[in-house]
């Protein structure tokens, strides 16, 4: 006879019954390390995908003031599409320009940094001298040759030609799937409303679909305010030091704050070329990319937790960990991507029953002042 449950009395031990419920946690566990281990394996999958369902979220409202003045809808997100495509051409090509003049220069900075750097060249060829008399002295000892392995590799060229190519295919990817979420997402959305079984869930439904596009075009200008003062102060900085064109400079650092993929390091290699070119000590040289690293540092690690926290209701701490977590699991890309998927999981939760304390324990309660733009979380008795 198996016992699957006890009474408890007086001051007896708890029972077993409870067991499911570690087994319950268990299963949620394990669900949670496979979906990160998917997430982290499929990125070149999930990317694409999870931009494309924020740049709909983000230009939808513009798709529907459009369809509202009597122009198609197709057409409507064409014409967003293009003409977000022709401002950030627009940019590239106004900054393509200068960039092309201080890259022209690469062999004059190199020249410089290695004139720079030329006691530490000499350093590295006395040790390497004296790493070649060892060798002489251990083969006169009767030390048996060693045989070498070479590996090949492939070189940097190849693997930024498979990177771009990659970029742009996945590029592609994203844009064809925004138009079509953009001209047939509401048509699904509608969809998955109906299947709601009452009209509160329905009408909920309808309203963290709102919320999530108010959430994005609140995040777009706050990421467009901090980027803002990110070139100001660059700008100030390379200007203190003397640095040639700070404002041009500037203003490529606060841009390429919104290129997914290693627009800091990018801007600080161009930074430290052009100080090999203008400068001539190492300290001129290494002063100007190490100060707007330290920028980029302070305003990723401090202001951002900070800001996204006070406008988006979000803990600091919270922001923190979860900027770091995609980081580690998408890279840069993730790292920009982390505050809107923040801002999107707090939504859900917040309108979701079961999901509705982890809003609560990842929200930062701003008092009396300022205004709530996400609600709390919707009773049904409500």
């Amino acid at each position: 006879m198996i016992i699957t449950q006890y009474q408890v009395t007086g001051d007896m031990e708890p029972t077993p019954s409870s067991s499911p419920s570690y087994s319950a946690r268990a299963t949620v566990f394990l669900a949670v390390l496979a979906a990160i281990y998917t997430l982290q394996i499929a990125r070149d999958v999930f990317l694409p995908v999870t931009l494309a369902f924020i740049f709909a979220l983000l230009f939808s409202p513009l798709v529907e003031r459009l369809q509202r003045h009597r122009v198609p809808r197709s057409l409507s997100a064409v014409a967003v599409i293009a003409a977000s495509l022709g401002v950030l051409g627009s940019a590239t090509y106004f900054l393509m320009g200068p960039a092309s003049e201080w890259l022209a220069k690469v062999p004059e900075a190199m020249e410089a940094i290695s004139r720079h750097t030329g006691s530490m060249q000499e350093k590295v060829a006395d040790v390497g001298e004296a790493t070649r008399s060892l060798e002489t002295l251990s083969k006169a000892g009767g030390a048996s040759d060693p045989r070498q392995v070479v590996i090949t590799d492939p070189g940097w060229q190849s693997e930024l030609f498979s990177g771009l190519r990659n970029g742009l295919i996945y590029s592609l990817l994203c844009i064809i799937l925004l138009f079509f979420l953009l001209t047939h997402g509401q048509h699904l959305l509608s969809r998955f409303i109906e299947t709601r079984s009452t009209f509160k869930d329905k009408e909920r439904s309808r309203e963290m679909a709102r919320r999530a596009q108010v959430q994005m075009s609140l995040y777009l200008s706050t990421i467009t305010m901090v980027n803002a003062g990110v070139a100001i102060a660059t700008t100030l900085f390379l200007w203190l030091l003397g640095f040639p064109d700070p404002i041009l400079w500037g203003a490529v650092a606060g841009l390429m704050r919104y290129v997914p993929y290693m627009g800091v390091a990018l801007t600080a290699v161009l930074l430290a070329i052009v100080s090999a070119v203008s400068f001539d000590t190492v300290w001129q040289i290494v002063l100007p990319p190490l100060v707007f690293w330290g920028i980029t540092v302070f305003v990723g690690q401090v202001i951002d937790p900070l800001v996204h926290g006070y406008r988006f209701q979000l803990n600091p701490i919270i922001v923190f960990v979860w900027i770091f977590f995609w980081g580690w699991l998408w890279g840069t890309p993730g790292v920009l991507l982390a505050v809107p998927l923040l801002t999107l999981f707090q939504l859900v939760c917040q309108y979701s029953e079961r999901l509705a304390p982890i809003a609560h324990i990842i929200s930062e309660p701003r008092g009396d002042s300022g205004e709530t733009y996400v609600p709390s979380y919707p009773s049904g008795d409500q």
